[in-house]
């Protein structure tokens, strides 16, 4: 026996592998149990199961509580009534039971194998415990997802693992509840119970499966269709073939199902083809986890016809004019019977890419005239197969004959950098049949310019290399362009470069500076050097890790002074400066001057400072907030129209109000109040005006 059902078992899932063309699906994380109903004759078929390993295990061992309650009988709600079903626990039938089963049975070989079998899993020898703890893991999976697999195919197959019954005690216009649950003890595993309701008088009609279409492709037929709208009626399906569309035969050795979800709602599978050029029909049904079939599908035919093995070739062009040629080619003529046309394409380039310019040649026609030539042309003939395929021939150039050359190259520049390396560019010409340019360098503008690039360049850049330590102030460029027939355009306008100097410039030197306030004023002899481009002030930090930043920049040359507004009070600060010369080279700095910005003096003062005015009991109520300690003092100041400020009273630190009765009827009032602190400082000045 045990031969007989690994026999079975490993030609089985060999086969559904290959043809499902999926992976077994990861389990789900939270353990529970899924029900699925269906009302026949005097009967209701329950199927059941679980998406979790150790609750499939579980559930082998211990069984699973069908438990109905009956809801309404002939349309009048029942109090309820639950009775178990099969007396007790529904387990998988013991293994003698099996024994004839799955002799005529592959998924119930597969079940069995799964369930009772000593090994699932031979690829693991190790004698390492760690190694056996993950085999055991691993092997337990594979029992589970096959076995789900195999009782998804066959109904019968699922009474047999305890994973279905038939409830034939019911009776017409009732409505049920099942409620399924694990026979093992809560303290083994928790997993959500489920519950179905179904009248025993419901009809389902299982629609016809659709989407179903077919074609050639890679010498095999693919048929494909629609598979996730469908999950709830159909779980596989069966593929049937005909050779004259009246008589089928199923294709599949196994049920078409998927094994994983996917991104694609449809599923496919791939037919051999017996014989070319010959029209086959195909059609589909739909399997359901009860062993019902669906209605046929729609029935589809496809052709398959050999690919083109060879590509045309090109054997003559005959220039006619400058404009039009002539063209033959020629094709493998044990190949000629799969041709059902040509295309002419055409490119500017050998690489593509091509257009059509003249379609549907007729199969048996070898020669086209063409007769809007450019400078340049790049030609393919693409022969079209009865397959839907094609094969597209060589490239084959066509150049008239061309004495005109390219257009004067435009708008060359350049720089110089401080190493001597000078970066060239230029504007790309617009010609077709443009094979590159040439560049040419010299010392002086009337000598003979020299050509630089032994090979003609490609692109609109060129990098370039020069002596700084000429006795020439400038270098001097110019461009030509080369067709493909070496045609030379005239040069490009003679392009001046100014060579850089090394020479630093002098530095300019700090003569005063002045602390005012928050603010440094700089004042310095600018550089004595010539052609100074710009000057820089560097800052930075006394005893701070940190580098010199540049402060200030300026083209004016003679520019000497400087305000630094962005400055830390009692803060020490290095200056120095520099020059730049118009070749970009800096000069060394100057000596640093060391400069200490002023403490600041003020501090914060009060806070929320508001009035009052009551002009029932005649006074002004001043009232204020202080967050800080070391206060001394609190004065107050006021003011009218016709005054200036004066003080008016000095209160201990620990006042937060004032009230005023010295005042008069239609007069404005402005009140000052500043903090005085332990070490003599002041907080800042806050007033507030009123009118009484």
């Amino acid at each position: 026996m045990k031969k007989i059902i690994t026999y079975l078992l490993l030609t089985t899932i060999t086969i559904a592998l290959i043809k499902a063309q999926d992976t077994i699906p990861e389990v789900q994380a939270v353990p529970k149990i899924v029900i699925k109903a269906q009302a026949k004759k005097n009967s209701i078929y329950l199927r059941w199961g679980v998406n979790d390993k150790i609750a499939w295990k579980y559930g082998n061992e211990y069984g699973y509580i069908v438990e109905r309650t009956t809801l309404v009988r002939d349309k009048t709600s029942e109090k309820a009534k639950s009775i178990l079903l099969n007396g007790g626990a529904i387990k998988p039938k013991p293994l003698e039971e099996w024994r004839s089963f799955i002799t005529e049975n592959d998924k119930a070989a597969i079940t069995a194998q799964a369930i009772y079998g000593e090994s699932f899993n031979t690829n693991n020898s190790s004698n390492n415990s760690v190694s056996q703890i993950v085999n055991m893991s691993s092997e337990l999976q594979q029992r589970f997802a096959f076995s789900m697999f195999a009782v998804d195919q066959d109904f019968s197959v699922a009474q047999f693992a305890g994973l279905g019954f038939i409830d034939t005690t019911v009776k017409p216009n009732e409505r049920y509840l099942y409620n399924i649950r694990l026979a093992a003890p809560e303290e083994l595993i928790k997993i959500e119970e489920t519950g179905l309701i179904i009248e025993s008088s419901s009809k389902t009609t299982l629609p016809k499966p659709y989407d179903f279409v077919g074609y050639y492709y890679n010498n095999s037929f693919v048929l494909i269709w629609e598979y996730d709208n469908l999950q709830n009626y159909y779980n596989a399906y069966d593929l049937e073939k005909s050779e004259d569309g009246i008589s089928f035969k199923k294709v599949n050795n196994v049920p078409i199902t998927k094994l994983s979800n996917t991104k694609v709602s449809g599923i496919s599978y791939v037919d051999s083809i017996p014989q070319y050029s010959k029209k086959y029909w195909y059609r589909i049904k739909g399997k359901t986890i009860f062993n019902e079939t669906s209605p046929v599908s729609d029935t589809i035919s496809v052709i398959a016809y050999k690919e083109l093995l060879v590509a045309p070739k090109f054997e003559t062009n005959t220039m006619v004019s400058d404009k039009v040629v002539d063209l033959t080619w020629s094709f493998a003529q044990d190949e000629e019977w799969k041709v059902i046309g040509y295309d002419l394409l055409r490119s500017d380039m050998a690489p593509g890419p091509y257009i059509e310019v003249i379609k549907n040649i007729k199969p048996d026609v070898k020669q086209i005239t063409y007769s809007k030539l450019e400078d340049i042309n790049y030609f393919k003939i693409r022969a079209k197969g009865i397959a839907g395929d094609y094969k597209d021939s060589s490239p084959n150039m066509i150049q008239p004959i061309d004495s005109i050359p390219p257009v004067q190259p435009k708008k060359l520049s350049g720089v110089i950098d401080t190493l001597g390396i000078v970066s060239l560019n230029w504007e790309k010409n617009s010609d077709l049949d443009l094979k590159g340019y040439v560049l040419l360098r010299a010392n002086r503008p009337n000598q003979e310019f020299t050509r630089l690039n032994k090979q003609e360049i490609k692109n609109e850049t060129y990098i370039d290399t020069i002596n700084l330590k000429s006795f020439n102030e400038f270098v001097f460029y110019k461009l030509k362009a080369l067709d493909n027939r070496y045609n030379e355009s005239i040069p490009s306008e003679i392009l001046q470069l100014k060579r850089p100097s090394k020479i630093p410039p002098i530095n300019p030197v700090f003569t005063s500076y002045e602390i005012s306030g928050d603010t440094v004023h700089l004042k310095w002899s600018p550089s004595v050097s010539t052609k100074v481009a710009k000057q820089i002030i560097y800052r930075k930090k006394i005893n701070k890790d940190i580098l010199w930043e540049n402060i200030f920049e300026t083209t004016d040359n003679q520019l000497n002074t400087f305000i630094d507004t962005n400055t830390e009070t009692n803060q020490k600060y290095l200056y120095t400066i520099t020059a730049v010369s118009e070749n970009l080279v800096e000069s060394i700095p100057s000596p640093p001057i060391s400069i200490v910005t002023i403490p600041k003096l003020l501090k914060p003062g009060v806070k929320g400072l508001y009035a009052n005015v009551n002009r029932e009991n005649k006074f002004i109520q001043l009232s204020w907030r202080i967050n800080k300690n070391n206060i001394l003092e609190i004065e107050i100041f006021r003011k009218n129209l016709e005054s200036q400020y004066s003080k008016y009273a000095t209160l201990k630190k620990d006042r937060r109000q004032f009230i005023d009765t010295k005042i008069k009827p239609n007069s404005t009032y402005t009140y000052g109040i500043r903090v005085i602190y332990n070490d003599g400082s002041w907080g800042v000045w806050e007033e507030i005006k009123t009118k009484f």
